[in-house]
């Protein structure tokens, strides 16, 4: 049997009130007014402990550095010329190179490039006790006369080795008017850079190139006393176009003392015979 509760719609369900409302007395955010003291022990506590730690970082760092097994004590030396590699051996033979970590590689890059011959060297630390040194020769270019010595030298006017006499012709020998006073590595330069603009057949025929106190560059090839002057920019169309007529200009006017191609188009000719019987004579003139 169902039974059924009717209530009406609008009536409103007994709630209790007192449910919704603050209580009268509010808690409040209580709050520890206790402060942290620092007494004397804290801070011998703090002063004993940074002290103990800077005694152990350097009791560590003395320990690293008398270290047996951190003291240098091979040498690997490589080099693509023996003799080079052999010098830089010798260097470093008898001396105390110490720790490798206090090894200061800039200052020994830099001792070894001070060595004639050396153009380029690499250092590198090896743990726990080996250096590998890489060293690079210069490229003997030309011989520099200068103060009567001949001087075997690089692309850059780096001196490789010196000679009282010249040991050979397998170079050629560069002079100057003014004994490389000035603007000595220019000069050199300019001369290797117009040797490197010839074909080989021709580059071996140039013997000597000199520099005038008046700027004129003065070519002298093997076999040949006629004096040449050249532009650096056109060296090797200058000297290759003498070469094809220097038969032509000596059967025609017999000896020359020098040709002078620095004109474009225009060779001067100053006959050696003539100059020599009668100095007012002047220089030919061919196109």
């Amino acid at each position: 049997m169902a039974v059924e509760n009717r209530y009406p719609l609008n009536q409103v369900l007994p709630i209790d009130s007192h449910l919704f409302h603050r209580p009268r007395n509010s808690v409040g955010l209580k709050l520890r007014n206790q402060k942290k003291i620092i007494r004397a022990r804290h801070i011998i506590i703090f002063f004993l402990g940074v002290v103990f730690l800077f005694f152990g970082l350097a009791e560590a760092y003395y320990y690293v550095i008398t270290c047996e097994q951190l003291k240098i004590n091979q040498v690997n030396v490589s080099s693509p010329s023996p003799e080079l590699k052999q010098t830089v051996e010798n260097y470093f033979q008898g001396r105390n190179l110490g720790n490798i970590l206090l090894c200061n590689l800039n200052y020994l890059r830099l001792s070894l490039s001070s060595i004639p011959g050396v153009k380029e060297v690499r250092v590198e630390k090896i743990l726990p006790s080996t250096l590998k040194v890489e060293v690079f020769p210069r490229t003997p270019r030309v011989y520099l006369f200068r103060s009567g010595y001949y001087h075997l030298a690089d692309e850059e006017g780096m001196v490789i080795k010196s000679f009282a006499q010249l040991p050979d012709d397998l170079f050629p020998v560069i002079e100057d008017e003014e004994n490389f006073f000035r603007f000595s590595r220019q000069k050199v330069q300019t001369a290797c850079r117009t040797l490197e603009s010839l074909r080989e057949e021709a580059r071996t025929l140039v013997k000597r190139i000199r520099f005038q106190k008046t700027g004129l560059m003065e070519v002298e090839l093997d076999g040949d006393p006629v004096r040449l002057y050249l532009e650096e920019d056109n060296f090797a169309e200058q000297l290759n176009y003498y070469l094809c007529n220097r038969e032509t200009w000596t059967n025609q006017f017999g000896p020359l003392e020098y040709v002078d191609l620095r004109i474009e188009g225009r060779a001067y000719l100053k006959p050696l015979t003539i100059s020599a019987s009668n100095p007012r004579v002047q220089k030919k003139e061919v196109s």
